[in-house]
């Protein structure tokens, strides 16, 4: 379905202003931003010893990997957002409720937010560039502080309406969106499970809940919103788009190939970003998992 484009002369009318929902994004940011950031410094003291270990960290690579890789660049980005391919019913759950689990707000919002983000793309509107004629900000210290992370507090909300009709009208985008809350408190669970299945004890159950949990949401957030600002700012510009987009080779494993950026702007609805042969996209090689699997298939040209 193809979104409706308002009048130009309304800019305000595809936003509600963040005044609105000021209250809720300090909320959002201080319990799914703040808290995982002060734990995981905080909680080393009282952790069970024997905390720091191989297994911690192979937990945090592989809900990291489910969250991250599945979830939100192959399920929020790559096929709610952009439609870059086709995925049985299945699949858009299992997506959805994985990218849920980063804490980074609900699917519908999340897909709006970053559809706006392309349609003024370093220019006044985009909800987080880190360019300073976009932000409105004095330096480029203070625009690249606010296109990272500042804008999470303060920005304008994209009406649903003008953005994701799409998907107000998919029930799996839906049912992902409204168990929000459900999905993060799962993605908290399942690797506290993990630890207590491994060792067997409390202090296995909290070791999962540290790494899989804790670690790697505080640590998810700012890898996340490194490709809005790194890769707004740093890098290589071999397509000539209209914004600042770069390509930063150095985040495109821990990404899974979202920092092949200027590439993903050249070609929004494409589900490969890295162009070239040694451009690493693991989130490409996803969905080349779920065509094996039959649960994807990728749209004709």
């Amino acid at each position: 379905m193809v979104v409706p484009v308002l009048p130009d002369n309304d800019s305000n009318a595809d936003v509600h202003p963040t005044g609105r929902y000021a209250g809720r994004q300090i909320f959002h940011f201080l319990l799914c931003d703040i808290l995982p950031l002060i734990l995981m410094l905080v909680a080393p003291i009282w952790l069970p010893a024997g905390w720091f270990c191989w297994f911690g960290v192979a937990v945090l690579l592989g809900m990291w990997t489910l969250v991250a890789g599945v979830g939100i660049t192959v399920g929020f980005h790559r096929l709610f957002t952009h439609r870059s391919f086709k995925a049985k019913g299945w699949v858009k759950v299992l997506a959805g409720v994985a990218g849920s689990m980063s804490a980074q707000g609900p699917l519908i919002y999340w897909a709006a937010l970053h559809r706006r983000h392309h349609a003024c793309s370093d220019r006044p509107g985009d909800p987080h560039s880190p360019v300073a004629s976009a932000d409105g900000k004095h330096s480029k210290l203070a625009a690249f502080f606010a296109g990272h992370i500042g804008w999470v507090t303060r920005h304008d909300v994209p009406k649903a309406s003008r953005y994701v009709i799409d998907l107000l009208n998919d029930h799996a985008a839906l049912f992902v969106s409204n168990t929000y809350w459900l999905s993060v408190f799962l993605g908290i669970a399942l690797p506290t499970a993990i630890g207590w299945l491994h060792f067997g004890t409390i202090d296995g159950a909290v070791i999962g809940l540290y790494w899989g949990g804790i670690v790697r949401i505080a640590l998810g957030q700012h890898i996340v919103w490194s490709v809005n600002s790194v890769c707004h700012t740093f890098g290589s510009r071999p397509y000539n788009t209209k914004d600042q987009s770069t390509n930063y080779a150095v985040l495109c494993l821990i990404t899974f190939g979202e920092s092949w950026h200027n590439n993903h702007h050249w070609t929004p609805a494409s589900p490969k970003l890295g162009h070239r042969w040694w451009q690493i996209d693991i989130g490409w090689w996803i969905i080349g998992v779920l065509r094996v699997l039959g649960g994807a298939e990728l749209r004709s040209k």
